[in-house]
């Protein structure tokens, strides 16, 4: 009987009470474990851009840099032999190639194709030669919105209009160009002393040289040699056989050297290759990440730097909010300071003086002191170009802190997530930091 009643009497469970508290238990672990992996993926975010924004800082700075490196970097660095005395610092006036072609057809130019007799560039084919001179081998612009730039644009479709769309560049960020010569070239068998229209240069490549790639007709060639380069026209070509075309006249019977020389190495270069034009700006591109937020009233843009070489643009590296130039010129004395493009081009409102020009440029070739226009770029020997740097994708809730930034000696305290830079987009969650790319002119002697 006790058995039978033992085997009948109910089972206890859990009282509601117990369970209320286990799931308030679970309900408490489950609320941690999903706060502590969503820490740690925020943090994983934020390490990730952060190692993207180095990564991508450090490698526009060095590319960057590489070309600045270069600017006005012809064959052989030397000077034309004009010295300014009574300087604090060694000031003579640099190489400067003669030019016996009509048209160099120099890109990102505004269609420049000679220089006219008052120094201006000039849209025009050259009727007589001319001293090219290296203020055109280094431009700079400080530019803001739409085509306005300080100096002017020579043509409103040099460069894309500034403003808040895809393919439009970034507004209120800087453009350079830079121009050098690169590549091997080759040297020549030719014995005669001056060049004429109509001769044969025969090149002679040796081991390591580029391979021969002119024209077969109508083509440049820029003569390499310390103290007299040349820029040449070439009616054809064939194989390592250049047959020289016709030669502008020259005002003072100056004739380029067209011969191997026992104690110069001589080399012939492609001018249309070898001679190259680089530019850098920043450019809009569509956001591609599916998570991009818009961030200009018009769609998700991230910011690119662009580096165009003879017209062909390559994009280097998204989320570069902001490109600014400073240029260190030497002016007539000797002394150095920095400036903007605007400052540069117009002699800081006429408050520095220029160095002596070479012979032979324009206006006035004959008279060193006779300024051509843009003349302080000649004297530039340092360039600092400063990037303010995104990684490129948002790093999730970033605090007003995180958001914080210093950039030309500026520094941007909390902001928030929608105020709006310089270029127009709004900061939201990005951390951003400004790189530096240091360059000084190794083609400048002294």
């Amino acid at each position: 009987m006790s058995i039978e009643m033992h085997l009948r009497s109910p089972q206890r469970g859990f009282t509601l009470v117990e369970l209320m508290i286990a799931m308030a238990i679970g309900l408490i672990a489950t609320i941690g474990i999903v706060s502590l992996f969503g820490g740690t993926s925020r943090t994983n975010q934020l390490q990730e851009g952060l190692a993207r924004l180095q990564e991508n800082g450090r490698y526009a700075a060095m590319r960057i840099e590489d070309d600045l490196r270069m600017a006005s970097a012809l064959y052989c660095s030397t000077t034309s032999g004009n010295r300014l005395e009574g300087a604090v610092a060694p000031m003579w006036s640099d190489l400067t190639p003669w030019v016996y072609a009509e048209n160099l057809n120099l890109p990102d130019s505004g269609g420049m194709r000679s220089v006219d007799a008052l120094g201006v560039p000039s849209n025009s084919n050259a009727t007589t030669s001319y001293g090219l001179s290296p203020r055109f081998f280094l431009q700079g612009y400080t530019c803001t919105t739409g085509t306005s730039c300080a100096p002017a644009l020579r043509s409103p479709s040099m460069f894309p209009a500034a403003g808040l769309a895809d393919g439009n560049r970034v507004p209120n960020s800087d453009i350079v160009t830079i121009r050098y010569l690169r590549g091997s070239g080759w040297p020549m068998t030719r014995t005669d002393v001056d060049c004429a229209s109509g001769i044969s240069i025969t090149l002679n490549p040796q081991t390591g040289d580029d391979p021969v790639n002119f024209p077969s007709a109508n083509g440049l060639a820029m003569l390499g040699i310390c103290g007299s380069p040349a820029i040449l026209p070439i009616a054809s070509a064939s194989g390592n056989t250049l047959n020289v075309g016709t030669l502008l006249a020259n005002p003072d019977a100056r004739e380029p050297r067209c011969s191997a020389r026992p104690e110069r190495d001589v080399r012939i270069f492609n001018f249309a290759t070898d001679f190259v034009t680089v530019t850098y700006y920043l450019a809009f591109r569509a956001n591609d990440d599916p998570d991009a937020r818009d961030n200009s009233g018009a769609g998700a843009l991230i910011p690119t730097l662009i580096r165009r070489e003879n017209g062909v643009e390559q994009e280097l590296v998204r989320g570069v909010d902001q490109l600014t130039l400073r240029y260190g010129v030497r002016d007539s004395l000797g002394n150095m300071r920095f400036l903007t493009a605007e400052q540069v081009d117009n002699q800081m409102a006429g408050a520095i003086a220029c160095p002596p020009k070479p012979q032979g440029v324009a206006p006035n070739p004959a008279n060193v002191n006779a300024m051509e226009p843009g003349c302080l770029w000649r004297s530039v020997r340092r360039i600092e170009a400063h990037l303010l740097v995104n990684p490129g994708s948002e790093v999730g809730a970033l605090d007003d802190i995180g958001r914080s930034f210093r950039f030309m000696n500026t520094t941007v305290t909390n902001p928030a997530e929608t105020a709006t830079l310089p270029s127009g987009l709004a900061l939201m969650n990005f951390p951003r930091r400004e790189f530096v790319a240091h360059a000084t002119h190794r083609n400048k002697t002294p």
